[in-house]
Parts: C-alpha cells; structure tokens; sequence
C-alpha cells in the first residue's frame, strides 16, 4: 500500500497515464529511501492501464525522483527512456522464452523415448538455472539420474553446462548462458528457425502434455515456495 501522502496532484489527469505512473514513482522515493518505490513501477504501471499485470522487468526509477523535490525536463526523459530499454529487454526475453518453448516442442518430438525431458524442460522454464541436485529434488530423481537428463538437453542444445567441476554443475538455456558471459553469442547471420512442426492429432496430444506439465511444475515450485515462508 501506498504512503497516504502520495496522491494524484491538481491537474494530472491532463499528463499522460505514463507520467502519472512515474509521478507516483517520485512521490513514493521522496517518502522512501528505500527500495520500494523503484519495485512498485510495475504496479503502478498496471494501475494505470498501461500494461495487463505487473511485470518486473519494469521495476526502476532515476536517481532524480529521491534527489530533486521538481525534476526538469531531463530527468524525465533518462526516466522514459529506462522504462523503454526495460521493456525492450523485457520483450526479448519473451521472444527468447518462446523460441525455447518451441525448440523444446521439437526436441520431445524427435526424442525416441523422452522419458522425464518434457519435466525438465518445464522446469526449465520456470527455473533456468538448474543443477543435477536441484533437478533431482524438484523431480523426485536420483543426483545421477538428473545429471543424465541435463546432459539429454545439452546434447539437445536446450542447455548450456557453464561449470566445468563434476561435482558441482549448473546449466543455463543458450541464451542467457550468451548474456551472462559463459558461452560465445554465435557470429554472422542468425540461424533461420525451422518451420513449424505439421499439424496432427498426436503432436498436439504430446504438446498439451507439455503444457500441462509446465503448469504442474509452476503449482509445485509455487507450493514449495509457499511452505518456506511458512515455516519458523
């Protein structure tokens, strides 16, 4: 909940609703010196109608709304244009979530027995930075069964070991694996992306398999998450 002190001022609703979202913004970090102001963009973005729900890769704020009681013009534009880089980082990764999703899709298609590779790579979505015991536990599968699996979706180019110590692996997707500086982003051209899969009736019984599978692994880790800050 937001500080009674904050408000909408005389005469806002002549500004734009991105303005207004920001405004609150800077009420709020005069208030707060602390975090909070910056995570509540997000929620006063969605407020305002101008995105569906809160999405983090919007949270922020410039130094300015905490240090100046009238931000010039300037500071106001460094804002819009952080709140614009954001989201298009934000919508990049989206782009990148979905091309995994369908990369995904093809590799269950093409697996002879895919076994527990549909689990992990719904975990995966949802927990991208994964290890042999960590998979085992959110799996319900030994630490040399998991590992077996992880290295299924390295084979299958789904994942990227980042650590070379047998006893202590992690595995990133491609893509953040590149942004994060543990694997070289490939040169030249981007690889074109195979055509989509022809429609039938038993790859759509295996995709909605899939999908299903994401949302049990979203209920538990949101379960599991739950239980934690439950307990003493």
């Amino acid at each position: 909940a937001l500080p009674t002190a904050i408000g909408a001022p005389a005469g806002a609703t002549q500004h734009p609703a991105l303005v207004r979202a920001l405004d609150q913004v800077r009420q709020h970090a005069l208030a707060d010196g602390g975090i909070l102001p910056w995570l509540g963009l997000p929620f006063a973005l969605r407020d305002g109608g101008l995105s569906a729900s809160a999405l983090p890769c919007l949270a922020g704020g410039a130094k300015a709304f905490r240090l100046k009681r009238k931000p010039d013009t300037d500071d106001w534009l460094a804002a819009l244009r952080a709140l614009e880089r954001s989201a298009r980082e934000g919508l990049e990764r989206l782009h990148e979530l979905e091309k995994y999703h369908r990369n995904a899709q093809r590799a269950i298609v093409d697996a002879f027995r895919p076994g527990a590779l549909p689990r992990l790579l719904a975990l995966t979505h949802h927990r991208p930075l994964l290890s042999p015991q960590g998979v085992a536990d959110a799996l319900a599968l030994s630490v040399a069964g998991a590992s077996k699996l992880l290295e299924r979706a390295v084979a299958a180019d789904l994942l990227v070991e980042i650590t070379q110590r047998r006893s202590w692996r992690l595995f990133l997707p491609p893509d953040l694996a590149v942004e994060f500086g543990y694997a070289a982003s490939k040169r030249g051209r981007p690889a074109k992306e195979p055509p989509p899969l022809p429609a039938s009736r038993n790859l759509a019984v295996a995709f909605d398999a899939f999908d299903e599978e994401m949302a049990a692994i979203d209920k538990l880790l949101t379960s599991a998450r739950g239980t934690k800050l439950s307990s003493p």
